[in-house]
């Protein structure tokens, strides 16, 4: 697996978020009826998020029924839902952490990849405009990492609707499955500044209301 950002964004991040689709296909062929509703929730989605890193141009992936492409614009039909910004040096530490690990031969990451396009998340948002940076305290080797991100958004937020901080340790303990997203937010261990009244709206919905 490349730990170079935009040559996963290109090639590793479709094929894996493939994988996850062809996954989910044959749990739900085989009755599993989560698997069916996860699946429908990704396919229910066309829209498109341009993704920067550092000061290159932007990658573009674009979803539409369950199948995602990547390019330098969206998609034929593909309006852009998503605008964020992340420094390329993180993005590559992240990804080489990942790679020695071998999490992305793990069914359930690659699923948890093809759920990166969700209808439940879009329709809840409802169009609405929402901006935010989010902060990754205590990085290795890097220290405070920040990530610009912006919901139905022309462009990537110079200043953010509101921001969000979370320690480092506590995301590898998400992603190690040893601590919930619902510790998470409830456990005041997500802190949060400014009107991110709709943040926490679009958050409650989704938890208390599960695939």
């Amino acid at each position: 697996m490349t730990v170079q950002p935009i040559e996963f964004l290109r090639d590793t991040f479709p094929k894996l978020f493939s994988r996850g689709v062809e996954v989910l296909e044959s749990r739900a062929s085989g009755g599993d009826e989560r698997a069916q509703r996860v699946l429908d929730d990704v396919k229910g989605v066309t829209g498109a998020a341009s993704l920067q890193i550092d000061d290159q141009p932007p990658v573009v992936l674009s979803a539409s029924a369950g199948v995602l492409s990547s390019g330098d614009a969206p998609a034929d039909g593909v309006p852009i839902k998503i605008n964020a910004a992340l420094p390329g040096d993180a993005a590559t530490l992240l990804l080489g952490e990942i790679a020695k690990t071998g999490a992305l031969d793990d069914d359930e990451v690659a699923i948890g990849a093809a759920q990166t396009a969700s209808k439940r998340f879009e329709d809840a948002l409802a169009g609405q405009p929402m901006t935010c940076f989010v902060t990754l305290r205590g990085v290795p080797e890097l220290g405070d990492v920040v990530v610009q991100i912006g919901f139905n958004v022309p462009e990537v937020p110079k200043e953010p609707g509101f921001t969000t901080e979370l320690q480092f340790s506590d995301l590898e303990m998400l992603q190690r499955g040893e601590l919930t997203i619902q510790e998470l937010f409830l456990g005041g261990k997500l802190k949060m500044e400014g009107d991110y009244s709709l943040a926490l709206q679009l958050s409650m919905q989704l938890l208390t209301n599960p695939l």
